[in-house]
């Protein structure tokens, strides 16, 4: 058995080849709050021989925070394209996506399981992974972690050169970088076995939302067709379920409440009308009945927002995606929204910048963005905030979260909101795979690109986090440290963020090089603070 160290922002592969010689010693830099977080890519196992692994910290039982995974990979059958979806979704068969660090098919390790005492190797290769938490209380210095692998009689043992700088992350809450991934709480029953809203169910549920908390997601959104249904006819909310949903997200420490969408496009992405979506099906979204039934609606949900003092937490979603076609759709019905629940803030995915004074947190394509910035960033003078999305798009070169990407790219989507001083991120796919995809056979939602629908897995027991969401977690970590020093001293912030990161096309792709930015971070952000300092976030060139 042979064993070589990796830095968890570089992609491992069941055919990785084994460094000559393999490196046995590396050194990591974190900030408290922060992760301890390498790979370990072992060859030559013996298959069905118990493998176990452990670790100390200066001769010492490192402590029940260390925690050991094993990486599963899956496959990648098909590249995104240059411009986003698959390669060949389009009506060019034969696009071609240069800017992938691998052509498909290819399998990658992605997933991330626990690691079972005396679990059994099934092939000669496995890849691992260690995860040492870090108290935000933690003495900063060094730390010299040994690990240990053992199978059958054979012992190897790594070093992990640990640094823990005076900087601290903030816990994820209120007052974290605002975040969503949107998710499927109809999966999270249907994946595990259980019957829907049954107890299984809502511990189920409970897992799911500490992972995203883990993952440093804090705003949860309410999908309304799982609380609304029709009795006798009638739209009728079930208070009980909503207000139970909020109570276990809000234990977690998710904090923001999204109201899940009102309405969509009946006739597919050129549709220019809406339709209610509360309940479907429903009726044309501006027509005298959908005025009552989004009327009948959204007075029950002001009732129980008042009821609970949500008002400073929800914000609402219209319909998803505005386009010029639609646009005068959309004006009237955020004017309905506007009647019917006075003082919530509309939050909207916006590709294009065609409903002024509709919405008021823009939250167009990080690609959209940055090709019309002047005009999204005139909004922000009336007002208005500005977030960023990813999904399907953007393909090529720029950030984005999906499988056949470098894992720098995720982590750089932090960096990338701190240099242009944006507000929130959201992503569409936390679970939702196709009800005939199976996440670790199949990981394109045809003609989504690979991994767009799912940035974690329907594990044994409960969800399994993915190398792509603890690599976007470092990277939102680095923006809070980056937002702070921003407000002190944006001088050194815009040099250290230049660095790695120009434009969410601009970006380095080296993981050494990205390690050594948030070394030069954490360095800086640990320096003795000065009053006076903005609360406001500070935008770079």
């Amino acid at each position: 058995m042979n064993a070589t160290l990796h830095d968890s922002l570089e992609h491992l592969y069941p055919d990785s080849a084994m460094p000559a010689p393999p490196r046995r010693t590396m050194r990591l830099d974190v900030p408290r709050g922060g992760t301890i977080a390498a790979h370990v890519l072992l060859r030559d196992c013996a298959p069905g021989v118990p493998l176990n692994a452990s670790v100390r910290l200066n001769d010492d039982e490192a402590g029940a925070a260390a925690r050991w995974f094993r990486l599963v990979d899956v496959p990648v059958r098909v590249n995104t394209g240059p411009e986003g979806f698959a390669e060949g979704a389009g009506e060019n068969k034969n696009e071609y996506n240069a800017d992938v660090p691998r052509r498909a098919p290819f399998r990658v390790y992605d997933a991330i399981a626990p690691l079972e005492a005396d679990w059994r190797p099934e092939g000669e290769t496995v890849a691992l992974r260690l995860e040492i938490p870090v108290s935000r209380r933690a003495r900063p210095g060094r730390r010299d972690y040994q690990l240990a692998i053992e199978a059958g009689r054979t012992r190897l043992t790594l070093r992990l050169d640990a640094r823990v700088y005076p900087a601290a992350i903030p816990p994820v809450g209120r007052a974290s970088f605002p975040y969503t991934n949107w998710f499927s709480l109809s999966a999270m029953a249907q994946r595990h076995g259980l019957k829907p809203w049954s107890p299984g169910h809502w511990k189920m549920i409970d897992r799911y939302e500490r992972l995203m908390a883990k993952g440093r997601q804090n705003q949860f959104w309410i999908p309304l067709s799982d609380v609304f249904e029709r009795v006798s006819g009638t739209l009728t909310l079930s208070r009980r379920r909503l207000e139970r949903l909020v109570e276990v997200f809000t234990r977690a420490g998710l904090w923001w409440i999204e109201g899940g969408p009102l309405a969509h496009r009946p006739g597919g992405w050129k549709s220019e009308t809406y339709d209610l979506a509360i309940c479907p099906p429903g009726p044309g979204a501006v027509s005298p009945e959908g005025d009552r039934e989004l009327g009948r609606a959204a007075r029950q949900l002001m009732e129980a927002i008042d009821r609970n003092g949500w008002r400073e937490r929800w914000l609402q979603h219209v319909a998803d995606e505005p386009k010029a076609w639609n646009a005068a759709d959309y004006r009237m019905l955020a004017g309905m929204v506007r009647k019917y629940m006075p003082g919530i803030p509309i939050l909207e995915a916006t590709q294009d910048p065609v409903v002024p004074g509709a919405v008021d947190i823009w939250c167009p394509l990080n690609q959209t963005y940055q090709q019309q910035r002047d005009a999204f960033e005139a909004f922000r003078e009336v007002g208005d905030r500005i977030w960023f999305y990813t999904c399907c798009l953007p393909g090529g070169p720029w950030l984005n979260r999906l499988l056949d990407m470098e894992l720098v790219r995720p982590a750089l989507l932090g960096w990338a909101a701190a240099r242009f001083g944006l507000d929130g991120y959201l992503h569409w796919g936390l679970n939702h795979y196709a009800d005939d995809q199976d996440p670790f056979a199949d990981s394109v939602r045809w003609p989504f690109p690979p991994g767009d629908s799912h940035i974690v897995y329907p594990g044994a027991g409960g969800p399994w986090s993915s190398l792509r969401l603890e690599a976007q977690r470092e990277g939102f970590e680095d923006l809070e440290l980056l937002r702070a020093l921003a407000r002190r001293d944006p001088r050194t912030a815009r040099r250290i963020i230049d660095s790695v990161c120009r434009g969410f096309d601009d970006f380095t792709k080296s993981p050494e090089a990205l390690r050594l930015a948030r070394r030069r971070l954490l360095v800086a952000a640990g320096a003795k603070r000065t009053p006076g300092t903005e609360a406001r976030p500070t935008t770079f060139g």
